[in-house]
């Protein structure tokens, strides 16, 4: 991955020109950060907690189920994305929950162990990305692993809510019994779930031990979707829509599975969960036509760069200048650039770009129509 040398970033003013120090309280981001305190901080299961943080100012008021908000902490270099675990509609006032599934290694994940954190100071900011419930009658088919429980919980606590007319289907992938939660907070969903409609909640073990008493399922959860579901004709592949959120390894196989079973692509959706080792997103300047959608949703202001001039070493950027008023070009066209060690892997840009600009499989040398 390139690096990127920012000439002046950090002070992109002159301040011996006389010209003018930027107010950075001044933008029109779509995302909101609120400083707060870890209200709440309860253990899941082993290695998964229920964070939750009660946040100053007008909060949320137009996030909705399956999006995902940033956690920015003391000790902890950049924010960090994790989607809401809870329905909004059914947060307390100025309150916001996620899950956090424990790393190793992870700093995040070493900040929570080392002390109790409950009163800690941390900021909070969102909403970002589009993932949430069609407004379909189709089926609802969701499947989760891992701390992705967070997001298609937060959608299923909305559809039954708002009692939602639609059969639902929760295939839920983990490791062992020891790694279940919200059991409890599914057979509630089923009881409020419209008389009319159903909803299952089944959980797949893939490392359960043989010999144990768990008399569910076992296996792989895509595969024991396709197996037992799919194949068997319990879910009919031309009246449904996909709801995937863990681990981007899950997604594939689950999304490879339904398209080879006819279902468009368009009746997919899903959250993939990247992290630090996750490739940082590149944009394709020959795509991009400065609508700003990225740079409304920037969780941190440094992660685009809006450039000026950029220097060449061989075929890859070895340095920029972000535009500067007063002293630069004020046109990046064909020079916008997403600068790896800024970027916290939550890939909101690419869910906002309308041009399919941007993404981490584009090359990695950055296409630009000038060189200046």
């Amino acid at each position: 991955m390139t690096h990127l040398l920012l000439k002046d970033f950090n002070d992109p003013f002159d301040n011996e020109s006389g010209l003018p120090t930027p107010n950075p309280t001044i933008n029109t981001s779509r995302v909101k950060n609120h400083p707060g305190v870890v209200s709440s901080l309860v253990n899941l299961t082993h290695d998964t907690y229920e964070l939750t943080v009660k946040y100053e100012g007008v909060g949320f008021v137009d996030a909705h189920a399956g999006q995902y908000g940033t956690l920015k902490v003391d000790g902890v270099e950049k924010p960090r994305a994790y989607s809401f675990a809870k329905a909004p509609c059914l947060e307390k006032p100025n309150e916001v929950t996620f899950f956090i599934r424990l790393v190793e290694g992870g700093q995040m994940s070493n900040w929570l162990k080392q002390a109790n954190r409950v009163g800690q100071k941390v900021v909070v900011g969102g909403p970002l990305g589009h993932f949430g419930l069609d407004k379909s009658d189709k089926t609802i088919v969701c499947i989760a692993g891992g701390s992705g429980m967070s997001a298609i919980n937060a959608i299923v606590e909305q559809a039954a809510n708002s009692q939602v007319r639609r059969d639902c289907f929760f295939f839920y992938g983990a490791r062992s019994q020891d790694d279940l939660y919200l059991q409890s907070e599914m057979e509630a969903i089923k009881v409020k779930w419209p008389a009319s409609h159903s909803f299952t909640f089944v959980p797949v073990l893939s490392e359960e031990d043989s010999n144990s008493d768990w008399q569910g399922a076992r296996g792989l959860v895509t595969q024991y979707f396709k197996e037992h579901y799919l194949d068997s004709g319990q879910i009919d592949s031309n009246n449904m829509k996909a709801f995937f959120c863990g681990p981007p390894a899950m997604i594939d196989h689950g999304a490879n599975i339904l398209k080879s079973a006819g279902l468009a692509e368009e009746n997919i959706y899903y959250d993939k969960f990247e992290d630090a080792r996750s490739p940082a997103p590149v944009i394709n300047n020959s795509k991009c036509t400065l609508c700003d959608e990225c740079m409304l949703v920037k969780p941190v202001a440094n992660c685009i760069v809006e450039s000026s001039s950029i220097s060449y070493q061989k075929d890859s950027i070895s340095s920029l200048r972000q535009v500067t008023p007063g002293q630069t070009s004020g046109l990046y066209y064909n020079s916008l650039v997403i600068n790896s060690d800024e970027c916290i892997r939550c890939y909101a840009c690419i869910d906002a770009c309308p041009h399919d600009a941007i993404s981490p499989d584009n090359d990695l040398i950055q296409k630009t129509l000038r060189k200046v």
